[in-house]
């Protein structure tokens, strides 16, 4: 790790001592990765494109530790996983494609990207997408409440009204409407519109009654269409979460203390405060306050002897009251006085009986320690000034502890968030026509105004495609959602280029949302076992005479891919590793393993997407919804020690193992059992794209007959596994070079995407592209990744009007 960072504090009559080196200390290999999707909504049967950025944790620069990245993609109304790939990195990058077939189900979808390193319990962090089988509804629907939803009243009655878009009344149309709350459907109703395209179901006897869902499906004679919005309840219905937090973690008698507050509906969705005050135990009013931003702000109290407090918010009119924090007789309170873009000024206070007491203050970014020293109290306490010029953006954590170590106060500070990558852009012309060309510059520059060379990703979407979640761009995602946990609203908005008002902001979040929820240090997954991060080939032949099972060694495999023929041997273990240069060199291919037959043996693949399938979708970290070469393959074995290995597959062999399809958007390894069961007790139901494993025995449904199902025998000496995912290129038309193209209909929703756009040494890109016949509003979203470790993002809209 690097050497400690030479931060000077100046103390105001005090002297401060550095207490030794910290070179010492351990860094971490862990890495953080973002994904930037060419766009967040997609229509059955588009692609999916993905960039990912691979970064070490710690110093946010490009990880070269591991060469695969493990995609997978997950529904959220089955919890099933419907693609799994393995996809190169290249110097910390990889970029990725996927199809969505229309056989997908409707719905939300969650996009987990991991590599050995990525793994631990704190981070699982997904991209949220949301497949429609049409954007442009071929129906509309108007949903209004006869009654109100209350914990008394536990009815609901919403008036579906459908129409064409045209405004005619579609009539004697199927209803399936159901409400949901927390991931769970609470009730279900069928019904059918009447005469006047009404519809009127009644759910009763809710055992919820907050943030609901109503999930509306229209079958008539145009079709089959879903709709999904929140269940719209009056305020004064609505209970709402309300934290009080004492800024360093402490109240203390005598002390001028910073409590922040944070008010959020029980959805996530903050609440501004217009109006609020501090009681007494008279009731006599001590102070008041309002929110500054998405439901948070601070107020300053004196707390004094024998005195209780609490919390009344007067606008929005809320009933409870709020009780206030402890208030201890004595101790220590950790103030940050001011910020500037240079500086932090920080008061220790104290109060009485603490005098020459010895305290260490420390500052930490990331799990890496950049200062400790001791202090000394003396009067009311200690300010220090802190330069923090020389610190990387970011949250740092500034801790007060005791001799013993015990920590007395921490608080969490943004610094520099000034430091960023500027990005501008100039287009040819201000609006455009249908298929015509668009030439677009860039230039992107540091805070000091100086070129950087970057590599850009850049997506140009329709606008009726914009995303419905609260997403993350690559700067607020590795400096903030990344580092905190829970979900922030609109992180995005804590970038906007409002430097000062940003800061701001930014402070309220670490002072409550930061509070007590900073990552480091980040906890290993405890059921994430050495196997379940294996990539490896095991065989252990079965005895048919025993049932016994034993390991293999130095048993021969032979491997074949579209290069060639090795024969490799396994361990002692009766494993063979698959290395991360067998994957490269069956890029889009697929490597075929063929083991001597041996009695009872049989090949089976054990990879890290074994560890994700105990995962329940609620324990991902998800996105809030919005509403509203020249090697040759014969000298492999001579080079493995060359490459990295994935001790990540593992291909093993003792009682039958039965895979689990997932339709046509996954690869099935041959040889493995691909029947499953629906939640009918159905073999290989075709209203179902999964489920269970089939249970070699039992009865089940086949073929609409109720009989015994019998396992096929699975081929124990040939299998195959695919290599590294071959990307395709995207399509781009150019109808300057083949003008005739023309006649054609371009319906391109997403005129553009370019993941690995690179500036030249002045910072600068040029860009060109053709709109399609979309006559529309396009999106423009830019991630931007600079040599020295910068981050920068930019949006804009692009006009296509005639």
């Amino acid at each position: 790790m690097k050497k400690l960072i030479g931060l000077l504090f100046f103390i105001v009559g005090l002297q401060v001592s550095l207490k030794g080196d910290l070179a010492a200390q351990t860094p971490s290999n862990e890495q953080s990765i973002y994904l930037q999707l060419n766009k967040s909504v997609f229509e059955l049967g588009e692609d999916l494109w993905f960039s990912a950025t691979v970064l070490n944790a710690q110093s946010l620069l490009p990880s070269s530790l591991d060469s695969s990245l493990f995609v997978e993609l997950r529904s959220k109304a089955e919890n099933q996983v419907v693609f799994k790939e393995i996809f190169e990195i290249s110097n910390g990058f990889s970029e990725g494609h996927l199809f969505l077939a229309d056989t997908l189900k409707q719905g939300e979808y969650s996009l987990f990207a991991f590599t050995r390193n990525s793994f631990s319990d704190e981070v699982k962090k997904t991209k949220s997408i949301l497949l429609k089988s049409r954007i442009t509804p071929t129906i509309l629907v108007d949903v209004n409440f006869d009654n109100v939803l209350t914990a008394e009243l536990n009815a609901l009655s919403p008036k579906i009204k459908v129409v064409r878009r045209s405004g005619e009344l579609v009539t004697e149309a199927k209803i399936n409407a159901e409400i949901w709350s927390e991931n769970k459907r609470l009730a279900r109703v069928k019904t059918t519109t009447d005469s006047l395209g009404i519809a009127l179901p009644s759910f009763n006897k809710l055992k919820a009654f907050e943030n609901l869902i109503l999930k509306i499906d229209v079958d008539s004679n145009l079709g089959e269409e879903q709709f999904e919005l929140p269940v719209a309840l009056p305020s004064n219905t609505q209970r709402i979460q309300f934290n009080l937090m004492p800024e360093g973690g402490s109240l203390v008698q005598g002390i001028s203390t910073q409590i922040a507050f944070k008010a959020v509906h029980k959805n996530g969705a903050p609440v501004e405060i217009d109006s609020a005050i501090v009681l007494d135990e008279k009731g006599s009013v001590v102070t008041s306050f309002k929110s500054r931003h998405n439901g948070m702000g601070s107020f300053y109290i004196l707390p004094l002897p024998s005195k209780q407090y609490s919390v009344s918010i007067i606008s929005p009119k809320i009933d409870s009251v709020f009780s206030f924090p402890k208030v201890y007789d004595a101790g220590f309170v950790l103030n940050v006085s001011k910020q500037t873009e240079d500086d932090l000024l920080i008061a220790v206070k104290k109060s009485e009986g603490f005098e020459g007491d010895s305290l260490t203050f420390s500052i930490e970014q990331r799990g890496q320690l950049f200062y400790e020293s001791m202090i000394i109290m003396s009067g009311d306490g200690v300010p220090l000034k802190v330069p923090t010029v020389s610190l990387p953006k970011g949250i740092i954590k500034v801790s007060l502890s005791n001799s013993e170590g015990q920590k007395l106060a921490e608080r969490l500070v943004f610094v520099n968030n000034q430091k960023k990558l500027n990005i501008t852009y100039e287009l040819n012309k201000a609006n455009y026509t249908t298929k015509e060309r668009i030439d677009l510059k860039l230039k992107v520059t540091n805070d000091q105004g100086q070129p950087v060379q970057t590599v850009i990703g850049m997506s140009v979407v329709d606008e009726v495609f914009k995303s419905v979640f609260d997403e993350d761009n690559i700067v607020s995602y590795f400096f903030l959602s990344n580092e905190i946990r829970g979900q922030i609203h609109n992180p995005k908005s804590y970038f906007s280029g409002e430097v000062k008002t940003d800061r701001d902001h930014l402070d309220l979040l670490m002072l409550t949302q930061g509070w007590r929820s900073y990552r480091w240090p980040r906890v290993q997954s405890e059921n994430l076992t050495d196997s379940d991060l294996k990539v490896s080939v095991k065989i252990n032949p079965n005895s048919v005479t025993n049932k016994v099972l034993r390991a293999l060694d130095q048993q021969k495999i032979q491997v074949v891919s579209m290069f060639g023929a090795s024969i490799l041997n396994t361990d002692k273990n009766g494993e063979l590793l698959l290395t991360d240069s067998m994957l490269y060199w069956s890029k889009g291919g697929k490597l075929f393993f063929k083991v001597d037959e041996v009695e009872g043996a049989l090949l089976n693949f054990h990879t890290p997407f074994d560890a994700t399938v105990k995962w329940s979708w609620d324990k991902l970290d998800q996105q809030k919804r919005i509403f509203a070469s020249t090697k040759n393959w014969n000298i492999l074995p001579q080079v493995e020690n060359d490459v990295r290995r994935l001790d990540d597959f593992v291909v093993e062999s003792h009682q039958d193992q039965y895979g689990v399809a997932h339709g046509n958007a996954r690869n099935i390894i041959e040889g493995r059992n691909t029947d499953y069961v629906c939640m009918y007790n159905i073999l290989n139901c075709t209203n179902h794209l999964s489920g269970r494993e089939p249970r070699d025995g039992e009865k089940l449904f086949i073929n609409g007959v109720f009989k015994t199902y019998r396992a096929p025998k699975e081929a124990n000496s040939t299998r195959y596994f695919n290599g590294y995912y071959e990307v395709p290129e995207v399509y781009e038309p150019d109808y300057d070079k083949v003008p005739e193209d023309r006649v054609f209909t371009d319906f391109r929703n997403s005129l553009i995407w370019r993941p690995s756009i690179l500036t030249n040494e002045n910072g600068e890109a040029e860009i060109s592209f053709f709109t399609s016949d979309i006559r529309s509003i396009f999106n423009v979203h830019i991630d931007a990744y600079g040599d020295n470790g910068q981050m920068g993002a930019l949006k804009f809209d692009i006009k296509v009007l005639k």
